[in-house]
């Protein structure tokens, strides 16, 4: 019989620099007190919960599993933005390096932050220390708490004709996939998924 394993990936809360429209890939502010009133715990209950080690991804797991401990993996982190750390789009938009990003983010990166490529790998490593701890807790529904960046290169990866600029997600929201549990290891794409629109409240 087929096994089959959900992982549901969701994006922090609001900080007061999301709503500034900051760069803070690895910065560490807290959620705001607007961003913890927009979460309520949530109504799945994972058997393992993984993320982030920044303030706001461990804030939004205490507030949407409050009873399950929750596992810290850095490498789930944000791209690393460097000398564009806690910067807005205004304050950079003359900057000919940034420019050159903006126009080739895949290609170009921010003085002494990350390229793509370190992101993607770093991911990746992330993804797989993930896949073991589930497999080898036995999990069936696995919560990573994680970031923007994160989230649209997992699901442009496993959602088969999908890019990495087709998906957002909100602060809160996220996307469960469902894998065969023999396949997950080879990073086949998962048979469905789910977008979760809102894990805030309904006035949220």
């Amino acid at each position: 019989m087929v096994e089959y394993v959900d992982m549901l990936f969701i994006r922090h809360g609001l900080t007061e620099s999301n709503k500034l429209r900051q760069y803070i890939g690895w910065s560490n502010p807290s959620l705001s007190s607007e961003g913890i009133a927009m979460l309520k715990a949530s109504d799945a209950v994972p058997d393992l919960v993984v993320g982030s080690d920044l303030n706001r991804t461990r804030e939004t797991s205490a507030i949407l599993f409050p009873d399950q401990p929750y596992t810290v993996f850095e490498d789930w982190r944000e791209l690393s933005f460097g000398d564009w750390e806690e910067r807005t789009y205004e304050q950079l938009k003359n900057d000919s390096a940034y420019r050159k990003w903006i126009d080739a983010p895949f290609e170009e990166q921010p003085p002494n932050g990350e390229s793509f490529e370190a992101f993607s790998s770093r991911i990746w490593k992330a993804w797989d220390r993930t896949v073991d701890l589930m497999l080898q807790q036995k999990a069936s529904l696995t919560a990573v708490v994680t970031h923007g960046g994160p989230l649209r290169f997992i699901t442009s990866y496993f959602l088969e004709q999908s890019s990495f600029w087709d998906h957002s997600f909100s602060y809160g929201e996220g996307i469960r996939l469902r894998f065969k549990k023999d396949d997950i290891k080879e990073r086949k794409p998962c048979i469905s998924y789910s977008v979760v629109r809102s894990m805030g409240s309904e006035n949220g």
